[in-house]
């Protein structure tokens, strides 16, 4: 072999083949024995549903088995399930190997920058109605630039994601970072490397992955460039505070005051709280970016909807204005929205958890820790049982609902259930 690179790919084969064999000795051995087996693919994954629904089934990954379920008993089950047996963050750090690529952060249940998203972004959103609205419309005249009634060629997911990195940010860390191109790039560039190398390093066995992320991933000079980026404005607000204390004299009502407020003292260090800042970007800007996308396709191909959409945002915007109000009646962009989602969701499988502990759902199959778990969303969007027409893009599918069954049944898009699961369901859902 001529170099390094061969060997590492030929460990690399041999060790999937070593795992492959291995998660099929141990379903031999304990009780996912059980559990009936199905190949990894969106296909087989419906097949699954459709072949055992209700039930569980498995399937095999590099790093062992993932548990699929579907129907509401199982579906509750792990919604319900405490977190100290099916737990999230583990198997989103699983995801996206943070420990290799990004390091040690903390594990609080209350971890601090959960808190303040939650509590302030969903509270104090509404007075920043405004200045997103003035960065969407500054966005879109620079990344479509349309004259007049000429057709404009776009790259739109790469547009999508310029716009909502720079919509975002003027919550999340005002202007002018937020319409800086390094930033903007940086946001949208660390997701995509992430991921990538987790791929990578899901390859390889645990005592290596510290070694190959050392050598392919980009995080750790991504996160340092955020410091760098984020300095000037993270040390600008501690000093205000210092100074004249924490409700000092025009402080700003955005993420980054928040995340200070919210963070323990011991932390608040630049490079602690820019990395707060990044994952946050990278949990909102791809998967927002996405929606989007798929949306706009939608309606391209859909012009019947445009008008019925452009009277209800006209009209409801007259009477309400740019409010959460007026967000809340628009019942058919909202349909729009999530029947695009339901449809062109961003995963096959929603509420992905971690068995810390061995779990036994209510139908006594019994699931042993390590194993990871997971509800079968993409299968359960395309039920006709569920939705009549599955298939078949039916743009006022959920305004129509709302108008047959009433606002309590909760057909917005923002709100999870057991049949529509974008966002997963329960108190993790985001």
């Amino acid at each position: 072999m001529s170099n390094l690179s061969d060997y590492v790919r030929v460990f690399a084969l041999s060790f999937f083949i070593y795992r492959l064999v291995k998660s099929y000795v141990d379903s031999r051995t304990s009780p996912l024995r059980k559990i009936p087996t199905v190949g990894y693919s969106q296909a087989i994954l419906n097949e699954g549903y459709v072949k055992y629904n209700g039930r569980a089934f498995k399937i095999p990954l590099v790093t062992g088995w993932q548990v699929v379920v579907s129907g509401p008993k199982l579906i509750e089950d792990i919604k319900n399930a405490p977190d100290d047996v099916l737990s999230l963050r583990p198997a989103a750090d699983e995801a996206v190997q943070v420990h290799h690529q990004v390091g040690d952060y903390s594990h609080e249940p209350d971890f601090y920058r959960i808190n303040a998203i939650r509590s302030k972004v969903t509270r104090d959103i509404v007075p920043r109605f405004d200045d997103m609205h003035d960065e969407i419309q500054i966005s879109f005249a620079e990344e479509i630039p349309i004259k007049g009634d000429e057709w404009v060629s776009v790259r739109f997911i790469e547009a999508a994601r310029r716009i909502i990195s720079r919509t975002s940010n003027r919550i999340f860390v005002g202007l002018p970072t937020c319409q800086d191109p390094a930033y903007r790039d940086l946001n949208i560039e660390f997701a995509v490397d992430i991921m990538v190398c987790a791929s990578v390093l899901l390859i390889f066995p645990n005592f290596m992955r510290p070694f190959v992320s050392k050598m392919i991933s980009n995080v750790p000079k991504q996160l340092r460039l955020g410091a760098e980026l984020l300095r000037p404005v993270f040390e600008e607000r501690l000093a205000k505070e210092a100074e004249y204390g924490k409700d000092w004299p025009g402080k700003p009502n955005d993420l980054i005051s928040w995340l200070i407020d919210a963070t323990p003292t011991s932390k608040r260090t630049v490079e602690e709280l820019s990395l707060q800042i990044i994952i946050i970007n990278f949990g909102s800007i791809h998967t927002t970016s996405m929606a989007f996308t798929v949306v706009m396709y939608y309606l391209a191909c859909h012009p019947e909807l445009h008008d019925p959409l452009r009277e209800e945002i006209n009209s409801i915007l007259e009477e309400e204005g740019r409010t959460k109000t007026a967000m809340a009646k628009m019942h058919k962009l909202d349909s729009v929205l999530k029947e695009s989602q339901r449809l062109m969701g961003n995963s096959v499988a929603a509420m992905n958890r971690l068995c810390l502990k061995d779990f036994t759902f209510s139908d006594g199959t019994v699931v042993p820790a390590g194993t990871f778990v997971s509800a079968a969303s993409n299968a359960t969007h395309n039920d006709e049982n569920i939705y009549p027409d599955a298939h078949k893009f039916n743009g006022f599918r959920f305004a129509e609902m709302k108008s047959e069954k009433g606002e309590e049944m909760g057909q917005n898009m923002v709100k999870p259930n057991n049949e529509y699961m974008i966002f997963g369901n329960g108190k993790h859902a985001w």
